[in-house]
């Protein structure tokens, strides 16, 4: 048999998530699939076109059933997402020289592998955060891994250079809550949370209304404000709560409202609630605040102007999108701040987009 790019990709055994991930980007791509398994799974074969089933790869007939399937099928491909079916397909290809492609690494080669790339990843970074932390207790190679491992879990634009940049600075940050404004899917909120348990600095708040009207960035050009219909807002709450779930939950609350409502129930005297309905110990006083609402300037100037008033000393503030490719709201508002603040600004320098100041 020629293998064929339009000839089907055999999943084998299609039983397990990593089989749905690559069935789901095998549509995606236009290639044609067929599952196949030695145990039922009726939620597999339902959703993709049927099962075939194989005897386990122990069984003597193995061999003829599945030659007889490449065959009767025309199978270009096999992709095997359990590690024993992978090592044992890979030997029974070269060995019977079939004219199959066994496709990718074995389950566990690319954990070993991701695994190394994490950590040339995270010691990649750790320059920058020790240069952010200014020789203060900067953070073990193993805790950048960690978190650089579970915030790519969840969607968002902040990049490693942000990311690492959070982690230094937390470590001169003086005690008080932490604020976010503007959490999409939670990506830096859950590092703020980590942050803010391991260097001790206070209770976290986040603010999102999770509404389109909140959402449409005016000043930026029409074709980027009509991204705002892809999303479905109760996905994006819902899901900005699943990520926060191996995060603390008792310090931590959210505020599904506007900048502004925010900032009043934040400064009033009624209690902010956790997801598990307990009051958050606020002292109303930010150590470190990481602004990222919408981004036009009279938003952008509007939660500055709030929020910046309850900052303490030696607090930081993260300015996202000082640099963005679609307006100029939060870089116009970070340089008047840079201007009309100089005499309380001890520090600001930017990073992965952010411009990062610390008041004296």
């Amino acid at each position: 048999m020629t293998n064929n790019s339009n000839n089907p990709t055999l999943v084998f055994p299609a039983v397990n998530q990593a089989a749905i991930d690559f069935l789901i980007a095998a549509r995606q791509r236009g290639e044609r699939t067929i599952c196949a398994a030695s145990v039922a799974n009726e939620e597999i074969a339902a959703e993709w076109g049927g099962s075939h089933r194989l005897p386990a790869i122990y069984d003597a007939d193995f061999a003829h059933q599945f030659l007889d399937l490449v065959e009767t099928q025309s199978i270009a491909r096999v992709f095997c997402p359990v590690a024993a079916v992978h090592d044992f397909m890979r030997k029974f290809i070269a060995e019977r020289k079939l004219d199959i492609e066994l496709i990718g690494q074995s389950p566990i080669r690319q954990q070993v592998e991701a695994h190394r790339r994490l950590i040339a990843r995270a010691n990649k970074l750790l320059p920058l955060i020790e240069a952010c932390a200014e020789g203060r207790n900067a953070l073990s190679l193993i805790e950048v891994a960690g978190m650089l491992r579970q915030s790519s879990l969840i969607y968002g634009e902040s990049n490693d250079d942000k990311l690492a940049a959070l982690m230094g600075i937390f470590a001169s940050a003086p005690q008080g809550d932490v604020v976010e404004i503007g959490s999409l899917m939670g990506r830096s909120a859950f590092v703020l949370l980590y942050l803010a348990w391991r260097y001790r600095v206070g209770a976290v708040l986040t603010v999102d209304p999770w509404m389109v009207g909140n959402a449409i960035q005016h000043d930026s050009p029409e074709q980027f404000q009509a991204l705002v219909d892809e999303w479905d807002f109760e996905v994006l709450s819902q899901g900005f709560y699943i990520n926060m779930i191996p995060a603390r939950t008792d310090d931590h609350a959210h505020l599904r409202m506007p900048s502004d409502q925010g900032y009043a129930i934040y400064s009033g005297t009624e209690p902010i609630l956790s997801q598990l309905a307990r009051p958050v110990p606020y002292n109303k006083k930010i150590a470190v605040i990481h602004i990222d609402g919408n981004h036009d300037y009279a938003c952008c100037k509007k939660d500055c102007e709030l929020w910046l008033s309850n900052m303490v000393p030696q607090s930081w503030l993260i300015l996202d999108d000082y640099l963005w490719a679609h307006g100029d709201g939060p870089y116009r508002v970070g340089n008047e701040l840079l201007v009309d603040q100089a005499d309380r600004i001890e520090r600001s320098f930017v990073c992965g987009k952010a411009l990062f100041v610390k008041f004296k």
